[in-house]
């Protein structure tokens, strides 16, 4: 250090900074994920007013339809959902109002949060590594497995759903980078995690949990999809979180069946996978039936991605 006439000073020079811990660092990496999905993935004005009616549980019913109809692709949603095996009940729901009625405020009002995300994130790049196709197949297996564990069929179907959102935030933010990184892991869950929480400070599951909270999610559906099966508290996982595990790679290995094959081949597989997820399966016989009605559910969207 110099003082004005040019000499140097007697005070001691300035240390050099300390590094952050790695943990430090890391909170800081996912912190500007986060920021940065707020700025160039808005919510749908759409899906805001219904967050905005449905916090009150005396809403008008006709004001929330108004508003969903407001935006094509979250009516067309809301309706498929309401038809779903999951809901259905007796005759086709065929009016907004009626699957408003059949979903529940709470579903709704859940769902738009979760399809306004979701709408937020569709690119080319993310289409490119199928993450809508696959978290689609995610939430109906999660959801039609829920019934037989004595689970909770809708809360399984949106976190199944919303399993891979923060995979789908890394694609909006860090396109070609991500796709090259989801490439090299080549499949492998633990390499994935590894190579995600070098670059974004975590890996995209724990991501996709924070961005959940940001956005008001009911915090056992985050909590269902920041969790993995090799986390070290695993064994006190709770159903949900289970299913929302089993959900997010069982949809990935359907979707690699090939062309020509059954889909029901891969029920060994499947069931590797649930003893993975430590899913309380009554019928590890019925995983590969399972399958293919999960296929045929989602059908029209997995036929995308093939």
């Amino acid at each position: 250090m110099t003082d004005a006439s040019g000499a140097r000073s007697a005070t001691s020079p300035t240390p050099p900074p300390v590094a952050a811990p790695p943990r430090a660092d890391d909170e800081r990496k996912v912190a500007a994920l986060l920021e940065a999905v707020q700025d160039v993935c808005p919510v749908p004005a759409a899906a805001q007013r219904v967050l905005q009616l449905t916090s009150d549980a005396n809403c008008d019913i006709r004001k929330v339809a108004e508003a969903i109809a407001g935006d094509p692709a979250l009516a067309a949603e809301a309706m498929k959902v309401a038809n779903s095996a999951l809901y259905r009940r007796g005759k086709p729901v065929d009016t907004l109002g009626q699957a408003i009625v059949t979903l529940g405020l709470t579903q709704v009002r859940d769902m738009a949060s979760a399809l306004a995300m979701m709408a937020a994130f569709s690119s080319e790049q993310e289409r490119s590594v199928h993450f809508h196709t696959s978290s689609v197949l995610a939430g109906t297996l999660a959801g039609m497995l829920a019934p037989e564990l004595k689970g909770d069929a809708g809360a399984a179907f949106l976190s199944g759903l919303l399993s891979e959102v923060g995979a789908m935030a890394c694609v909006a933010i860090d396109g070609e980078r991500f796709t090259a990184l989801y490439d090299e892991a080549n499949l492998d869950w633990e390499k994935r995690a590894e190579l995600e929480q070098r670059r974004y400070g975590a890996a995209s599951w724990r991501i996709g949990g924070r961005l959940l909270e940001r956005n008001q999610l009911p915090p056992h559906i985050c909590a269902a999809v920041r969790s993995h099966y090799a986390d070290e508290d695993a064994a006190s996982h709770s159903l949900l979180q289970r299913l929302t595990q089993f959900g997010r790679v069982a949809a990935l290995e359907i979707m690699l069946v090939p062309d020509g094959v059954a889909v029901e081949s891969v029920g060994p597989k499947l069931v590797e996978l649930a003893g993975r997820c430590r899913l309380p399966l009554t019928r590890p016989e019925a995983l590969g039936a399972l399958a293919v009605r999960a296929v045929s559910s989602a059908e029209s969207k997995i036929a995308s991605a093939r």
